[in-house]
């Protein structure tokens, strides 16, 4: 028996925080863009790292405040269940000295690709969903999904 249910805003959060990696959607200026990102959750926003020239970079230096979604997965190919989290709102670059350096003392993105990621984009959403898949399990007690730190 196969079952979907919704996530609450706090389960949400919970698995939210856990990721690594997860995707950004935004409107580029060569039409829709999906990419994956290395990122870290600090109170409610998702902060990700990107290098200055890139893609991203240049969407939020041209629409600051411009409205992103961000989606993180966890799933189990074997047992087919799951969780998808999405949370949407303004993007904007994170400039401010002092934000900065509480990010780095607390928990910075950790980029695996190479290069010089100084641009940090934080996403304070406006909505945040999720639903989870499969039953018999709870996601947010799951230890599969934990983060790594």
């Amino acid at each position: 028996m196969r079952s979907e249910q919704e996530l609450d805003p706090d389960e949400c959060r919970t698995l939210l925080g856990r990721g690594v990696v997860g995707r950004i959607a935004f409107w580029g200026h060569d039409g829709p863009r999906l990419h994956p990102v290395n990122y870290s959750v600090l109170d409610d926003a998702v902060l990700v790292r990107t290098l200055p020239t890139a893609a991203l970079a240049r969407f939020v230096h041209d629409q600051p405040g411009g409205q992103v979604a961000f989606e993180v997965d966890g799933l189990d190919h074997a047992d087919q269940r799951g969780w998808s989290v999405l949370a949407r709102g303004p993007l904007h670059e994170l400039t401010d000295p002092d934000a900065l350096a509480d990010l780095e003392r607390t928990r910075p993105p950790r980029t695996w690709a190479p290069g010089e990621r100084a641009v940090v984009v934080r996403l304070a959403w406006t909505e945040l969903t999720g639903r989870s898949l499969g039953t018999g399990w709870d996601p947010v007690r799951a230890q599969e999904h934990r983060r790594l730190q």
